[in-house]
């Protein structure tokens, strides 16, 4: 919880500063909105690093830009969007329950989680066309899902509580304007733990939390509007 306020108050001292810096740069400000969607390619760095083999896996993105911009160089875009995220990884062996009795499955695991992301940036425009975008972002986990290959679907483990109710990090985004169509590539690069996972060896005995942060590449198109 209290790291989770932390972040909160992280993220609007950000806001904060970005709007008095553009108050007191502002000649003719111009704010526009935009609406942006993309695949993302995300997974997880677990430490201890050798608790499983995290890989990519693919989701999608959607949202709105709110987009404040203050000299023909600078802007603050404010994203609020839709994320789903996760991970992936082999499993050698994990039980589950399957019709009533303990099966042991072997392979492909996926982890699924759905965010809403709010992430404020300050933007420079080092020419018209391209757009260089870096700021923090404050995510609200939705939902969590897990799959086990093609054995069990998508099941919901958000009343288990695996995965933090929060993540916060730092983003950065690389944008080429096209008129009012733009194409960008961005970095999520998480800094907070989003595991309430335990670790237990063979007998059962805990080992300690299981820490995760989160990395993502977005890969989108928008519309200025």
């Amino acid at each position: 919880m209290l790291a989770r306020i932390n972040s909160i108050r992280s993220l609007l001292f950000f806001c904060a500063v970005l709007l008095i810096a553009s108050g007191l740069q502002a000649q003719k400000p111009a704010f526009s909105v935009e609406l942006q969607a993309g695949p993302v390619f995300s997974t997880v760095t677990p430490d201890p690093g050798d608790a499983f083999d995290a890989r990519f896996r693919t989701g999608f993105f959607a949202g709105a830009n709110l987009r404040l911009a203050f000299s023909e160089k600078w802007a603050v875009p404010v994203a609020v969007q839709y994320s789903q995220r996760g991970f992936h990884y082999e499993t050698e062996g994990a039980f589950f329950i399957q019709n009533g009795q303990l099966a042991l499955y072997r392979g492909r695991v996926d982890y699924r989680l759905g965010y809403l992301d709010v992430q404020p940036q300050l933007e420079f425009h080092p020419v018209e066309a391209l757009g260089i975008a870096v700021g923090p972002y404050l995510s609200f986990r939705l939902a969590e899902q897990v799959k086990l290959g093609d054995v069990v679907d998508w099941t919901s483990t958000k009343d288990d509580e695996l995965f933090a109710a929060t993540d916060f990090g730092l983003a950065a985004k690389l944008t080429g304007n096209i008129g009012p169509a733009y194409l960008f590539a961005a970095f999520q690069l998480g800094l907070s733990n989003i595991s309430n996972i335990e670790l237990t060896d063979d007998n059962g005995q805990s080992l300690g939390a299981l820490d995760m942060k989160n990395r993502a590449v977005f890969v989108g198109a928008g519309w200025r509007f």
